[in-house]
């Protein structure tokens, strides 16, 4: 009976192990991905932005006043929203969703300025 007991918790731990690195390797894709999302959305919302300070270059100094505001109520926003999300799993896709959508927001404010 012990040995069976020994060989039944070797087992599941091993099985744990396994399932925990596959759960890991999961987490690890979706995390990369969400990065490479808000990437490409914060590429996207500066090339918002270089148009209209092309198209207004009078305005330059308050269009990235502007951009450095947005930057700043983003941030706050995010860690407000994805608070009770901190230190889990789901942070980095949470966060990552967060900023995804405020830099969407923030490119569609940009690209409806008038020259």
């Amino acid at each position: 009976m012990k040995i069976k007991y020994i060989l039944f918790t070797s087992y599941s731990a091993a099985s744990v192990a396994a399932f925990s690195e596959e759960e890991n390797s999961q987490l690890a894709s979706i995390n990369q991905k969400s990065s490479g999302e808000v990437k490409t959305a914060l590429d996207n919302l500066n090339k918002s932005v270089d148009t209209q300070i092309s198209n207004n270059p009078d305005r330059k100094p308050l269009i990235l006043e502007l951009k450095k505001s947005w930057r700043d109520m983003i941030d706050k926003k995010c860690q407000l929203e994805t608070f009770d999300s901190k230190g889990t799993d789901a942070e980095t896709t949470e966060v990552s969703n967060c900023l995804v959508r405020y830099y969407q927001e923030e490119m569609k404010y940009f690209d409806a300025m008038l020259p």
